[in-house]
């Protein structure tokens, strides 16, 4: 990998109802300042039906962007798609989300970083959350940005090796030539969830190869509600069997070596002991909710975790749930089924 480099930013879209979204992404693609010499494209892949709004983006002047549309193939085929469809030149992958806007550097600092890195590594960059707008930051809003609800970035230390568990595709590189020779991410992972694990898994087993350099950053804009927290963790349950049967080798990894039959077994009689107390925490939680973060006074960090810690009997039993589910949902000819049905609610009723 030498000077000229050339560069595909890789992003799939699927409309959340945000307009602004791909607008203010491609606004922060638009400033990015890199070595001379080297160039980039952005490629964003529409995955399935797109609102009016959306034909009528302009991408910024002077940015070269292709916007190519597809059926509804889930996440991981729009990535295989849109590499496909880069230039053959191209020696650098960089994945990023719709809600992930890049720092003026961020494109470059992969670059330069990867080229110095064995084969068959990643680049891992950090993705701080984006402050909630028009109003001050909730309890709910820290513990999502600063605890290990989503992502673990916190437990990570920077300019240092980890592994596949922590290739998360809203801010990731890798050489082209490693994408294609690993086969790129399992398509059958969809609509979305553990489809860039299975990928880093694909690209290096169990070595350490992911390289976290948190100065390689995006921003995060995702507001999240406490209930489409719990969805998003049903839906996660529900693609576990998917992964198991699709990258058994991940799945073994991340669940320490269980069959999925016998992770049923243990997840059935986990929910059938579930108590009033889960709906207590719910509550609690949406009390944080609406708290402002300014309430936790001085020892914020060790609150947010004090609510971290509470909040865990409810998460495994919204993922156990949808695990549970999930293993009628395995074959892909059901994927289009895999969306979150509110399993976990069965605990609100007094």
């Amino acid at each position: 990998m030498g000077d000229n480099l050339r560069i595909a930013v890789i992003i799939p879209y699927r409309h959340r109802g945000d307009d602004g979204l791909l607008p203010w992404i491609l606004e922060g693609y638009a400033s990015q300042r890199l070595a001379p010499g080297n160039a980039f494209d952005v490629h964003i892949g529409i995955d399935g039906a797109e609102p009016e709004s959306l034909t009528q983006i302009r991408p910024p002047s002077g940015l070269s962007v292709g916007i190519h549309r597809y059926p509804r193939i889930g996440a991981a085929a729009v990535r295989n798609a849109l590499v496909r469809e880069a230039s053959g030149d191209t020696e650098i992958l960089v994945f990023g989300n719709a809600d992930a806007r890049p720092f003026p550097d961020m494109v470059q600092r992969h670059a330069s970083r990867l080229a110095h890195l064995p084969a068959r590594s990643l680049v891992l960059g950090s993705a701080p959350w984006e402050s909630p707008a028009n109003r001050s930051p909730r309890v709910f809003d820290a513990m999502i940005a600063r605890t290990p609800m989503i992502f673990q970035y916190g437990q990570l230390r920077p300019h240092e090796w980890t592994d596949f568990r922590s290739a998360w595709t809203l801010n990731l590189s890798a050489r082209r030539s490693d994408f294609i020779e690993s086969g790129g991410f399992h398509e059958e992972l969809r609509p979305v969830f553990y489809e860039d694990l299975a990928f880093a898994h694909r690209l290096m087993g169990l070595r350490a190869g992911v390289w976290y350099e948190p100065e390689t950053a995006v921003q995060h804009r995702h507001p999240m509600t406490v209930d489409g927290y719990l969805d998003r963790e049903e839906l996660l349950g529900m693609m576990a069997p998917v992964l198991a049967r699709v990258s058994p080798g991940a799945f073994s990894a991340l669940f320490k070596s269980r069959h999925v039959l016998q992770l049923a077994a243990e997840f059935r009689q986990q929910v059938a002991k579930e108590s009033t107390s889960l709906r207590q925490v719910y509550e609690e939680l949406r009390r944080a909710e609406s708290m402002p973060l300014d309430a936790l006074g001085q020892a914020q960090e060790q609150s947010l975790m004090a609510f971290f810690q509470m909040h865990l009997p409810l998460k495994q039993f919204a993922f156990r749930l949808g695990f549970l589910h999930g293993l009628d949902l395995v074959e892909d000819q059901s994927w289009q089924m895999r969306r979150p049905a509110g399993l976990w609610r069965r605990i609100l009723p007094a």
